[in-house]
């Protein structure tokens, strides 16, 4: 699968340094605030952040239980480039020279009665025992 470099608002597939150079320079913390250069759905480099400010980068290797932060929240613009670029060219060394920290997504627990489906199927049994009761069957 070829990799592509995607914004909120633009994809681009199998793209070239100069466009990853341009999208992140791009990125102004506001509007344009994200960029992933993905290899497949689970399997990325992401930086959030502007370039004025630094960045933020996260990667994930397959699954969430390998999902990865960047310990620093201001890496610049620079390295996140070289980062970038070494990810493109399917160097190993693109994770070198940051901290890294595992980043667990929390997952949410739902109560059975915080369900919006429970309170649909009480309706419906609700409705259909009163049109039972009333005899308009």
């Amino acid at each position: 699968m070829p990799l592509v470099l995607s914004t909120l608002d633009h994809a681009y597939e199998t793209p070239d340094g100069t466009a990853i150079s341009s999208v992140l320079a791009g990125l102004d913390g506001k509007r344009n605030l994200v960029a992933t250069l993905a290899r497949e759905e689970a399997t990325y480099l992401q930086a959030t952040g502007s370039a004025a400010t630094g960045f933020t980068l996260l990667y994930q290797d397959g699954s969430l239980e390998r999902r990865y932060r960047s310990a620093e929240t201001a890496v610049p613009l620079a390295r996140v480039t070289e980062a970038f670029h070494q990810y493109l060219r399917g160097e190993p060394g693109w994770r070198e020279g940051l901290r890294w920290e595992e980043d667990r997504e929390p997952l949410e627990v739902t109560t059975w009665y915080e369900s919006w489906w429970i309170y649909l199927v009480a309706l419906i049994a609700i409705t259909g025992f009163f049109v039972w009761w009333r005899g308009w069957w």
